[in-house]
């Protein structure tokens, strides 16, 4: 029985199969994985089967989608702010474009001070020693959170404590199993799009069935009826909207 998975309308599916609205179906190659665009909904981008956190520095706010493109949870942040602090430290911009989860500590000493440990600290890269993270309530950060939703960071992305342990958590192991994407943004993604495309996932092997023109949403069917086609796991359908018809385009297997 085909059942909705919600992701503002842009991820739907049935339970061997989830389909991804795109801004265009070839995907983006960083960092060793594919990188799917989405043109509607809050998730900026997809990648299939792994968890991935976006950063949008112009609203200063994290959220953190689980593999099928679900979002898990939403935060307020505060990214870097170039420039010279009360005690004459540099602060740095937050490095945009996509970065790579590298290491992950219950906490870290702050370079600058030693005295000021970043707790829930997630580090990432390309960037120098840069993390997510968020601060103990001690000292000249004791009211950092108050800042929140404000560039006012020395070049890290900081959470409030609540929710950089929730995030920590989520995070788990995960990030040492395949490449966990953190992507970070002010201007989004801005490529011209020539209608609408389509991607489903398949998830599991098997005979499937699909329309090839329908005015409805194409779905894949998993059945032993034919006409029928033999799919593998990671095997992607494109669609492509032509005069509000919906084409099958092409199969592409990772």
């Amino acid at each position: 029985m085909p059942f909705l998975i919600c992701l503002s309308q842009s991820v739907f599916g049935s339970e061997d199969a989830v389909a991804v609205r795109l801004s265009r179906t070839e995907p983006i190659k960083r960092l060793g994985v594919n990188i799917y665009l989405v043109t509607e909904g809050k998730a900026m981008i997809f990648t299939p089967e792994k968890k991935h956190i976006e950063i949008d520095k112009s609203t200063q706010t994290l959220r953190a989608y689980d593999e099928r493109g679900r979002m898990f949870m939403e935060s307020l942040v505060s990214t870097g702010e170039p420039g010279i602090d009360e005690e004459g430290w540099e602060k740095t911009e937050t490095l945009p474009g996509f970065h790579k989860i590298v290491e992950l500590m219950p906490f870290r000493k702050w370079s600058k001070d030693e005295n000021i440990k970043m707790l829930n600290w997630i580090g990432i890269e390309p960037g120098v020693e840069k993390g997510i993270h968020s601060l103990e309530a001690t000292g000249k950060f004791a009211g950092y959170e108050k800042f929140l939703g404000q560039k006012k960071s020395h070049g890290c992305i900081r959470l409030s404590r609540k929710d950089s342990k929730t995030l920590y958590e989520w995070i788990g192991d995960d990030w040492k199993s395949y490449t966990f994407i953190v992507y970070i943004y002010e201007k989004t993604f801005s490529w011209k799009e020539k209608g609408q495309s389509l991607m489903l996932l398949v998830q599991e092997l098997g005979l499937y069935s699909y329309p090839l023109e329908s005015q409805d949403e194409p779905a894949l069917v998993r059945s032993s009826k034919s006409p029928s086609s033999w799919f593998s796991p990671g095997d992607f359908l494109i669609y492509k909207k032509v005069d509000g018809v919906w084409r099958f385009l092409k199969r592409d297997s990772h």
